[in-house]
């Protein structure tokens, strides 16, 4: 993952990486983490396969905000910061939905309603 790129959710990966069921947990947190990086190279790749050459695409940094299902499909999509134009919030939801849908997040991640809300940072 690009040092650039920062996970919100990573905190959830510390906290499952304990003293107390050390095993267990190590086996979940990486699960964890794998799922997260997948998912966010799967948003990166489909960004850079937008035809727009490096130096001609938005700069800046943008907060996503993205809610994947249990089977890994695309909730919801928005950009919790604000983006430098409209035309690249339109592109980062757009990358976002075409790099759906995602493989299915780990159970440890799932929230009541069945879904997982991940917020990042992508420029």
């Amino acid at each position: 993952m690009a040092p650039h790129r920062t996970i919100a959710c990573l905190w959830l990966c510390c906290l499952l990486v304990g003293p107390a069921n050390a095993p267990a947990q190590a086996s979940v947190a990486h699960e964890v983490r794998g799922w997260v990086s997948a998912l966010v190279a799967k948003v990166q790749a489909a960004g850079n396969a937008d035809g727009i050459p490096r130096n001609r695409r938005r700069t800046g940094v943008v907060d996503l905000r993205i809610v994947v299902s249990a089977d890994g499909a695309l909730r919801d999509v928005s950009v919790a910061g604000r983006p430098l134009t409209r035309a690249d919030e339109e592109g980062v939801v757009a990358a976002v939905r075409s790099a759906a849908p995602f493989a299915r997040p780990p159970d440890a991640l799932l929230t009541p309603e069945g879904t997982v809300e991940l917020r990042f940072q992508w420029n």
